[in-house]
């Protein structure tokens, strides 16, 4: 499994916002090793968005059934 594969399965398995931002700082500690290119980043920024959405509508909006 890449580098990539491994952040973006773990973004997708937080349940909460603090283990979003745990997932934030291990992707800018990646980016800032060299072990995912700036694509990448990008990519998986976008993920943790629609996560941290998905988890915020989660509540409020129960026809809502996956991320």
């Amino acid at each position: 499994m890449t580098t990539y594969a491994a952040l973006s399965n773990r973004i997708c398995t937080a349940t909460t916002r603090e283990e979003l931002a745990a997932r934030e700082a291990q992707i800018t500690r990646h980016y800032h090793a060299g072990t995912i290119t700036t694509r990448e980043l990008a990519r998986l920024d976008g993920i943790i968005l629609d996560r941290a959405f998905f988890l915020d509508n989660l509540n409020t909006n129960t026809k809502i059934t996956a991320p």
